[in-house]
């Protein structure tokens, strides 16, 4: 698999995430016992493979927390041997994620629980803010754009994509959205996931000149309408690419 993306924007990109990354042992701590308060449910996606399993956060202690397991024994298990968990929570309707090393089952009563070391890190998006994730050539969601009442219309590829919006990457020649005007119908297509109907509304166009030399149009477009369970889905794919980005970097593909 391959990345488009230069050395230059990887390094924006860290810079990006460095806005946003939480280091302060006591304000991490407050943002773990803020989801104890609001009970922010969490996405606990498994080290290495695609599974994943809803979770929330039920004590803080001084050096771990308890994290509540699931009611399917195949999750708990693949969780007791995973080498960690990426978590992603929402929090005041804010992205939180971190992840959890340290896992160690635990009986919480009649239920199973997990154990695991307080995060030395978390990324905390500003609120209005959500992590675009700049998504690899081959690896990438497309979107259908229909055009009039035909049943007509063209797909383009995905160049990066958030839980807010998308942007297109159209040939520099092509004209086909207008700004600030709404586009019903679309249907976004995630590798992992069946078509999702969703309403785009255009909101900025530049020229971009790829690798190649070869000078498209990069769409940016935001999400008007997702039908129930969308975010989760992208949400998905986004902790997916990153954690083949991270194993890469690790040497571990």
């Amino acid at each position: 698999m391959t990345d488009e993306k230069t050395p230059a924007a990887h390094e924006a990109s860290d810079e990006q995430d460095e806005r946003y990354l939480v280091r302060n042992p006591r304000q991490i701590r407050q943002l773990l016992q803020a989801m104890i308060d609001q009970r922010s449910l969490i996405n606990a996606h498994l080290a290495g493979r695609e599974q994943s399993f809803p979770t929330a956060i039920l004590e803080l202690d001084d050096d771990e927390l308890l994290i509540d397991g699931s009611p399917s024994e195949a999750a708990n298990a693949a969780a007791e041997a995973a080498p960690h968990l990426l978590c992603f929570a929402q929090l005041e309707r804010v992205t939180v994620r971190f992840r959890l090393d340290g896992l160690v089952r635990v009986r919480n009563g009649a239920h199973t629980g997990f154990r695991a070391d307080i995060p030395e890190e978390m990324i905390h998006l500003q609120r209005r803010e959500l992590y675009r994730l700049e998504t690899p050539v081959t690896d990438s969601p497309t979107c259908h754009v229909p055009r009039g009442d035909s049943g007509g219309g063209a797909s383009f590829r995905v160049m990066d994509i958030s839980g807010g919006g998308i942007s297109l990457a159209l040939p520099a020649d092509q004209h086909v959205f207008s700004m600030q005007q709404r586009y019903p119908g679309c249907q976004l297509a995630l590798p992992d996931a069946p078509p999702m109907t969703v309403t785009l509304v255009a909101c900025n166009v530049r020229t971009q000149v790829m690798p190649n030399g070869v000078e498209i149009q990069r769409v940016g477009l935001r999400f008007d309408d997702m039908p129930r369970g969308g975010d989760a889905a992208i949400q998905r794919y986004i902790f997916r690419i990153e954690r083949q980005r991270s194993a890469r970097k690790n040497g571990d593909l």
